[in-house]
């Protein structure tokens, strides 16, 4: 009750330029990227454009390199003023710049860093502002031309001032973003060598600038994340003098510790007093984003059983002595980190502190991460309360913000199953609102096709089809776009019938939503799941008028094979296929596509046949490779090809034996080369023997064995997989013993039985007691002593796993105490 009055409450608030010449239509945005500019934005009023993308950023950068190589032509009267390039050298610098800003191919950009590195062999033919402004185009195109260029512009005795720090600063982070700290650490200890030898002569210079450093921590940290191999430095003029820690070699000091937490550590020995200042040359001391950045990392770190509570405690100290004060990024992270390590108790601590302070707000990001540990301690009503706080903040406002964070909120709550609590999210602070939304316009914020694709596949995760459809209708009465996510997350609904699907497409078309392929293969894999394998293959071929050879890879072919293979099953494997008949072809009887659509040279090969037949002829048109029509050219089979064509053969383990057919598919894939014969095919073939566990053992023998025991290097779950297929053959053969046996085989190969084992044989038996009497079932004595055997042999006893399963909570258990 109280959470409908919060969310009662809730609703009620709420082309290119000359080498010779340039026009000066492009010395605005030059200016803009003046590097006196961003040394000193204080002196600059107007805030910094910030460029749409990467290429946008480097020709900024290249329109300020001509504005300081090129002069103003006063002989020129009239229209726009010119300027021209006052030697040969600089028109030809700016023609490999824009060479290198407007590269299609790998092979442009090294050919433009050849012009460039030529060009600038000799830095001091250019001024210092233009040898700086192509550092930083070149490191944030990507070239380690930018390294060396710095180098230069460091290299001497002479050198009487440090480069501007948008230029290092720019290298520091190229060498950032491809994982290269040797080089990082060592340009930035260059640097600070050099600032060292400056400030004795000028000691009114500053020193590095505390960005660099950020950008070297956050380059540790990036390793951290990733787990990346450490490396130790083994040069003991570096070894920093502690009590505490010695970050720089660990092979005495930390045994076991693993390799993110090593750069971890090495990490907070940098923040640690005077030492990154005195190490690098610092203007100043590691600042709030240094600590925030090892915080955030050590969140993302941290996992269950993996507590790196010591590391943040002793950040927070140090940020502590320095007299640095946390913010709310501080507590984010530290919430993150308790989150992650399944430490509700101590992120709920963490963020009633943070509400409880006066200097300090909520963000989004601390609301997210409230979210489940506010849910899970019964604390709704307050988590609902922070939302629409935020909300009405930034209402009318900051609209996006409002859109973007309810994505998150809403996503956070369904990838942890509360579907139900997003929804009264959801039509909390999005639909309970009057359904003429102009009025709305600019002032609170609308629904995004996001926001219901999130809940639309919230609901397909926990089988709330009535729902979805409802909520789809919403969508589509208040105007909201639909687009190929939202297709599949209608169409992976389970229990949908064909019927169903060919509703949701009309309703989909009458809002001329143009398909992708994804959508399209979820419709295809919809209607098979339905049992409509002719609407299936309908939408596969209209897919290929729609897309063209968009989207025509091995993967939709697979979707097909998967909706025929799911036409095999039981009575309706000797169905044959009515493509035109079907309730896909009808939707569109009207339209002219059925037209184009009638004569297609697909439809004419399979339409008639049954599932099984249409499985191997799509394989051997795939194996064949038909070039002659365009919707007919397939790519070649797959190992997951064959798998669906073997579950079309075995009618996923319930048709009758076909050992030798079986047989002759697995050696055509073996022969056809580059198929891997990976666990779920090889359980595949064995299913097609049936109840023929003779054949199938010597099928095992010879073939089948072989090949998965070849497949043991890449760990034994494909070694498993097929041993469950033997096992499922022993199911519908009614044979425990021999499946008893297998097990014991199992565990001389290596490869432990488990309950999925166990769960293969009762579905073989399941199928091969389909149909008897009661009294055909008597007389299974040994039978059952077998199968009471083999369930000992499949079932393991672990407490951990025992104390949580649900099902095992009636089991009796003894000790036995030798």
């Amino acid at each position: 009750m109280m959470r409908l009055l919060l969310i009662l409450q809730i609703t009620a608030g709420i082309n290119s330029f000359s080498t010779v010449e340039i026009n000066a239509k492009n010395s605005g945005a030059s200016k803009l990227l003046q590097l006196d500019a961003w040394n000193n934005p204080s002196k600059h009023k107007s805030p910094r454009r910030t460029p749409p993308n990467r290429r946008t950023s480097i020709k900024w950068v290249i329109q300020g390199v001509e504005k300081c190589l090129a002069e103003e032509d006063v002989s020129k009267h009239g229209g726009k003023p010119k300027y021209t390039y006052r030697r040969r050298i600089d028109a030809s610098l700016v023609d490999a710049l824009y060479l290198m800003a407007n590269a299609n191919s790998q092979k442009d950009v090294l050919d433009a860093e050849k012009r460039i590195k030529v060009l600038l062999k000799n830095p001091s033919e250019f001024p210092v502002e233009v040898t700086e402004r192509v550092i930083r185009a070149t490191s944030v195109a990507g070239l380690s031309l930018s390294v060396d260029l710095l180098k230069l512009l460091l290299r001497g005795d002479n050198v009487v001032a440090l480069p501007s720090s948008i230029a290092y600063i720019s290298v520091l982070s190229f060498l950032r973003k491809i994982g290269r700290i040797d080089r990082l650490e060592e340009t930035l200890a260059e640097l600070a060598n050099v600032s060292r030898r400056i400030q004795m002569k000028q000691p009114s210079q500053s020193g590095i600038d505390i960005v660099a450093f950020n950008t070297y921590l956050g380059a540790i940290c990036d390793a951290a994340v990733a787990g990346r191999k450490y490396s130790s430095c083994d040069n003991e003029s570096e070894k920093l003098d502690s009590n505490l820690f010695n970050f720089t070699n660990f092979k005495d000091t930390l045994d076991g510790t693993t390799s993110s937490e090593k750069y971890l550590y090495k990490g907070l020995n940098l923040l640690r007093g005077d030492v990154a200042r005195k190490k690098f040359a610092l203007d100043g001391d590691p600042d709030i984003y240094s600590f925030n950045s090892l915080l955030t990392a050590v969140a993302k770190c941290s996992k269950p059983g993996r507590n790196l509570l010591s590391i943040s405690d002793s950040c927070l100290v140090t940020m502590k002595k320095q007299g640095i004060e946390s913010d709310t990024l501080t507590y984010n992270a530290r919430i993150q980190a308790a989150v992650a390590a399944n430490e509700e108790n101590r992120a709920i601590q963490l963020i009633d502190e943070l509400l409880a302070s006066p200097k300090l707000s909520a963000d989004r990001y601390t609301i997210n991460l409230a979210l489940m540990p506010f849910v899970n301690s019964g604390r709704k009503g307050q988590m609902l309360a922070l939302m629409r706080d935020f909300y009405e903040m930034n209402a009318g406002k900051n609209n996006r913000i409002i859109v973007s964070a309810f994505e998150a909120f809403l996503n956070t709550l369904v990838q942890n199953d509360e579907v139900g609590l997003a929804r009264d999210v959801f039509d909390a602070f999005f639909l309970s609102i009057p359904k003429d939304r102009m009025q709305l316009t600019g002032i609170r914020p609308n629904p995004t096709t996001k926001h219901f694709n999130i809940m639309l596949g919230g609901y397909s995760k926990i089988g709330g089809s009535q729902k979805a459809f409802e909520l789809f209708d919403i969508m589509l009465d208040i105007g909201v776009p639909v687009d190929g996510f939202t297709v599949t997350s209608l169409m992976t609904h389970p229990g949908i019938s064909p019927e169903k699907i060919t509703s949701l497409l009309l309703q989909i078309e009458s809002e001329r939503v143009i398909l992708n392929p994804a959508a399209y293969r979820s419709i295809i894999g919809a209607y098979g799941d339905a049992g409509d394998a002719a609407s299936a293959c309908w939408m596969f071929v209209e897919m290929g008028h729609v897309c063209q050879k968009r989207g025509r890879g091995a993967e939709t072919w697979n979707a097909l094979l998967g909706a025929l293979a799911r036409g095999c099953i039981g009575d309706k494997a000797s169905t044959a296929l009515d493509i035109y008949g079907s309730l896909a072809a009808k939707r569109s009887a009207e339209d002219l596509f059925v037209e184009e659509l009638a004569g297609d040279e697909f439809i004419s090969l399979v339409d008639g046949m049954t599932c099984l037949d249409a499985s191997f002829t799509i394989l051997d048109m795939m194996r064949n490779s038909n070039q002659t029509s365009p919707l007919l050219q397939s790519p070649k089979p797959n190992s997951q090809t064959y798998c669906l064509v073997a579950s079309s053969l075995s009618g996923f383990g319930t048709s009758a034996p076909r050992a030798d057919r079986a047989l002759k598919l697995f050696r055509d894939a073996m022969n056809q080369g580059g198929v891997t014969p990976d666990g779920r095919f090889l359980n595949a073939i064995l299913r097609c023997f049936g109840d023929d566990i003779e054949a199938a053992l010597a099928a095992w023998k010879t073939d089948v064995g072989p090949a998965a025991a070849s497949q043991q290097r890449n760990g034994n779950m494909n070694l498993q997989q097929a041993y469950n297929g033997l096992m499922h053959v022993c199911g519908r053969g009614m044979r425990p013993d021999i499946a008893t046996r297998i097990a014991y085989a199992m565990n001389k190969a290596g490869v432990e039985p488990t309950e999925v084992s166990l769960n293969c044989y009762k579905a073989g038996k399941r199928i091969a007691m389909e149909g008897k009497t009661d009294s055909s079932k008597k007389g299974l004595g040994l039978t059952n002593q077998y199968e009471n055997l083999l369930s000992v042999e499949c079932t393991k006893y672990n407490t951990r796993k025992w104390d949580k399963s649900k099902r095992r909570a009636g089991d009796k258990k003894i000790r036995i105490i030798l």
